[in-house]
């Protein structure tokens, strides 16, 4: 997993730079210090998603598209082995399903046993919905507390604050959408 954070740093200090950004500005804009984005940056430590939630808008990157510049054309398919991987930690990861548009994105969530989306809410434009194939998640939206198992769903606006995290015995996998593809 070194290799992950160390390849997820290298590539927002590169946007970072291309924004023209200095630490101390993005640590400001995200309310980190600097000294966490410097070991962010130097892939010694892993995000929450909603941090990294929160550097994507203010690199005005939608997440699942934070660490690519290239993307397969709308009408193509994407074959098994082919779907591009968002790796946020050790704990979780979204394998892109979708191609690059301004619609919608569709990924397959994999949220390791009591792992979360980070301790603080996030939100961000558009609607999500998503089916859990397997384990058992929360997912607080709004002022609202959802319990979902293997086979339920849900819909909800996502520009209401929300988080999620794994309280089964097993790692949580879904399929989730997100229009447009804000996340």
């Amino acid at each position: 997993m070194k290799e992950i954070r160390e390849s997820l740093g290298k590539r927002l200090n590169t946007l970072r730079l291309e924004k023209g950004l200095t630490l101390k500005m993005l640590a400001q804009k995200i309310h980190k210090s600097e000294s966490y984005l410097s070991r962010l940056e130097r892939g010694q430590i892993s995000p929450s998603l909603s941090t990294l939630k929160v550097i994507a808008d203010v690199l005005e990157r939608p997440l699942v598209h934070l660490l690519e510049d290239s993307f397969p054309p709308l009408d193509a398919q994407i074959k098994k082995g082919e779907h591009r991987l968002l790796i946020v930690s050790p704990k979780l990861k979204y394998e892109i399903f979708s191609t690059s548009n301004n619609q919608l994105s569709m990924f397959r969530m994999t949220l390791k046993k009591g792992a979360s989306s980070g301790k603080e809410p996030y939100s961000h434009l558009g609607i999500e919905a998503g089916v859990l194939l397997q384990g058992r998640i929360k997912i607080w939206v709004g002022s609202k507390v959802f319990l979902l198992s293997a086979g339920d769903s849900i819909t909800y606006q996502s520009e209401k604050p929300h988080r999620f995290q794994n309280v089964g015995e097993e790692d949580a996998i879904g399929i989730w959408v997100v229009s447009p593809p804000t996340f």
